[in-house]
């Protein structure tokens, strides 16, 4: 953060606003600075372009800082992208929304694909791990919808394993290349994506 309040202030009018999207944009950078900022940002160690899995991956503070999550959202954010992006290349917008509990900060309801935290029980002496129940359809704006559930006590280990499945489910079977995942969830039931997307192969 350090870094890049000197980046502002050195290349841009001082201010960084962030957005809803988890997002940062330091503004009134001159177009002869654009160069020399993103150079400046990637010799932090951050980036300035992301692939749409990453673009549009949205997680709640998590266990890690809320007492009401069950689940550690921000890593499993982070790990569903490092393991979706080098398989899975999608090129339409996507929406992937983690959240650790039922007050949902971060709205899995209305993200392409929702997960909302839960803990999974791996024996019968009742030990859990963190996990959660996928949601998919869910939308904004001229697209509002409430997502459906079409997965249940997922551990978090292989969640991003399903998200890759998902995808490729949706690649395989969508109707053109500019068919949004969402305008595709929609157009099937949740037991017709189950099967798609439980019938694509993982690596």
């Amino acid at each position: 953060m350090r870094g890049l309040a000197k980046i502002a202030q050195d290349l841009g009018d001082g201010d960084i606003r962030l957005t809803v999207w988890q997002n940062l944009l330091i503004s009134g950078v001159r177009d002869e600075n654009v160069e020399l900022a993103i150079a400046a940002i990637k010799a932090i160690g951050l980036a300035v372009e992301a692939s749409q899995i990453r673009a549009g991956l949205i997680a709640c503070t998590g266990n890690a800082g809320c007492k009401f999550a069950a689940s550690n959202t921000k890593l499993h954010a982070a790990a569903i992208g490092d393991w979706c992006e080098p398989r899975v290349n999608i090129e339409t917008p996507l929406n992937i929304h983690l959240t650790g509990c039922h007050h949902s900060c971060a709205q899995h309801y209305i993200g392409d694909i929702g997960l909302i935290g839960a803990r999974v029980a791996i024996n019968d002496d009742g030990d859990t791990v963190d996990g959660y129940h996928i949601h998919v359809g869910g939308g904004f704006g001229p697209e509002a919808a409430i997502g459906r559930e079409i997965y249940r006590d997922v551990k978090a280990d292989t969640a991003p394993k399903v998200i890759e499945r998902m995808l490729k489910g949706y690649l395989t079977h969508r109707a053109s290349a500019d068919e949004t995942f969402l305008t595709f969830a929609k157009r099937h039931e949740v037991d017709a994506l189950m099967g798609m997307f439980n019938a694509e192969a993982v690596e």
